[in-house]
């Protein structure tokens, strides 16, 4: 189960965000925080646009509880292709391809290795969700619901954390940003009939309570 957007905030002072993390590629639900200065470790130094990303993305890409997804952690590979794909202007996201088209492949490969090497703590901030969520997000992410509900760590791997390139690691994404992708999945639904198996039907499938528990699960267990 994978899961977008963005933040008009983001543009004010010359800011941009950069939402790299999505299955179907995330276009990240962006909420823009204090401006943060890049990491000075070893390997940052030179990444192209990392204050930019954090400004949107928390610390190291740790994700924000206002619905920023984590970056950190994710296949580089996955990462890279999101972007170019924002670059190619074959994933929607209005200020995604504003900051991806000026990117160099040099520069999006850079992005992709930093984040892909950082490992933050879960993003805080709000109250832990209640444990009959997690519990109910637990049995959907192990063991699915129905031949409709497929679990998600059968795409996404044991625990969520992911399966290769075309699958990214799922677990430690803030609540809030699963659950405003899973309803861009549903709303892409009702446009046109999703292909059996892809996200967008698996999440068409999905109720309300469903998807609050998956959000829930996903958001307190280690990517």
């Amino acid at each position: 189960m994978m899961i977008g957007s963005h933040s008009t905030n983001l543009l004010r002072g010359g800011l941009h965000s950069l939402s790299i993390a999505t299955l179907i590629g995330f276009a990240g639900v962006c909420h823009a925080q204090s401006a943060m200065s890049a990491p000075d470790s070893a390997g940052a130094a030179n990444a192209p646009s990392i204050a930019t990303c954090v400004a949107c993305h928390g610390a190291l890409g740790a994700g924000t509880a206002s619905g920023g997804p984590r970056l950190a952690g994710k296949d580089p590979d996955y990462l890279a292709h999101a972007l170019s794909m924002f670059k190619a202007g074959t994933r929607a996201s209005a200020v995604m391809q504003t900051v991806a088209k000026d990117l160099s492949d040099s520069d999006i490969r850079e992005l992709a290795l930093y984040f892909s090497k950082q490992n933050p703590p879960l993003a805080e901030g709000v109250p832990p969700p209640a444990q009959s969520l997690v519990t109910a997000g637990k049995q959907l992410a192990e063991m699915g619901a129905g031949s409709s509900v497929p679990a998600c760590f059968s795409c996404h791997a044991a625990g969520g954390k992911g399966n290769g390139a075309r699958f990214p690691g799922i677990a430690g994404e803030p609540a809030a940003f699963v659950v405003a992708r899973l309803h861009e999945f549903q709303a892409r639904a009702k446009g046109n009939t999703p292909a059996p198996g892809t996200m967008t039907a698996v999440a068409a499938s999905l109720n309300e309570a469903q998807i609050k528990e998956a959000a829930a699960y996903l958001s307190v267990i280690g990517p």
